[in-house]
């Protein structure tokens, strides 16, 4: 049986996007836009691959049209199952270009970004069945030929240059994707107060807290436990410029007021096996950062001069800069000092 080159590198490259994918959704700071550059490519580089062996492609279809059952009558599956494998790919791949040069759209109540997010969930297991069903194409003798090495560099070179004229055709046009961030987020009210879009995890929904019963507990690896009312929290005036990167698709900068971080820990005082820092908030939804991280974060109680509207997480939310939203925890009601590093959690949050 000939080396079925493209089907190896296209099995290669879905892997390669669904790590880099992964690890875009967590990366909010521009030193780390690598990951997003190189999933772009991938994906031009997977196009390329469409355009190259798109005779071969229809050529399967037709058989597949012909021939729906195997030799002992039963239906295809790997056929189907590769064919189903690919419709989900075009599908993540055409949901991609259009957010990326188009500009944001939603369906469902759901952004366009977001449906190719969870459309490319889809391709997980479906990848790890297509690769079981042609275990036999991963054999070292075959990708140790000369050949493997010169069409996977050429592929990433054409996926490079593919991208590359995208961006230069989205300028030249004027494309509402020329503007976006290197996230692939668009602009939203920035500067604005408590105009900027609000979402949040799942579906944490809670009901309007009132400040006068409201309290920030500082707890776990400290030298003392505090608690800090509202008023006391309210009188910290410290600022900081940041943008929060929503993974829907949007980004918007506000002047943020309140709190760091560091200075409650400060004043808390940590103990010697003292590691990471879980903000907490009402909803039970939590994220972890390293003591380093800590000097970042502000506790903030207003946004644009304006204190914070319950959705946007009153009374108490976080401003992570250079991190993705859903670090941006909101009803604060507690801090836990942790003597367990910051990685003893999901990448990405599952509640």
């Amino acid at each position: 049986m000939p080396y079925p080159w493209a089907n190896v590198l296209l099995l290669f490259l879905l892997a390669i996007e669904l790590a880099t994918g992964l690890l875009g959704l967590m990366s909010g700071s521009s030193d780390r836009a690598i990951y997003l550059h190189v999933h772009r490519t991938g994906g031009f580089a997977i196009l390329a691959i469409f355009i190259w062996k798109g005779r071969n492609i229809l050529r399967s279809l037709v058989r597949l049209r012909r021939h729906r059952t195997s030799r002992k009558g039963s239906p295809a599956a790997i056929p189907i199952g590769s064919f189903a494998l690919l419709g989900v790919l075009v599908l993540s791949i055409v949901l991609g270009l259009i957010w990326s040069q188009s500009g944001p759209f939603s369906f469902q109540g759901f952004s366009g970004l977001s449906w190719h997010i969870y459309v490319s969930v889809l391709l997980a297991p479906m990848l790890l069945w297509h690769s079981l069903a042609h275990r036999w194409t991963f054999r070292p003798s075959l990708w140790a030929e000369r050949r493997s090495f010169l069409r996977a560099g050429g592929l990433a070179v054409a996926g490079l240059a593919l991208w590359q004229l995208g961006e230069i055709a989205a300028g030249v046009l004027s494309l509402p994707g020329a503007d976006r961030r290197f996230t692939g987020s668009y602009e939203a009210a920035s500067f604005s107060g408590n105009a900027f879009p609000s979402t949040s995890w799942i579906n944490d929904k809670p009901s309007p807290i009132n400040a006068e019963d409201w309290n920030l507990r500082v707890i776990g690896q400290v030298d003392k436990e505090l608690n800090f009312s509202y008023h006391q929290i309210a009188r910290c005036q410290e600022q900081v410029t940041a943008t929060l990167d929503c993974t829907g698709g949007w980004y918007s900068t506000q002047e943020w007021e309140g709190v760091s971080l560091s200075n409650i820990l400060e004043q808390a005082g940590l103990r010697p096996y003292a590691a990471s820092v879980t903000i907490r908030s009402v909803t039970g939804y939590s994220r972890r950062f390293s003591l380093d991280e800590t000097h970042q974060l502000l506790l903030a109680t207003k946004v644009g001069g304006q204190t914070l509207s319950h959705r946007h997480g009153f009374p108490l939310r976080l401003a992570a800069p250079g991190r993705r939203g859903y670090q941006w925890v909101k009803w604060i009601t507690a801090i836990e000092v942790n003597d367990t590093g910051k990685w003893l959690q999901s990448p990405l949050p599952l509640q």
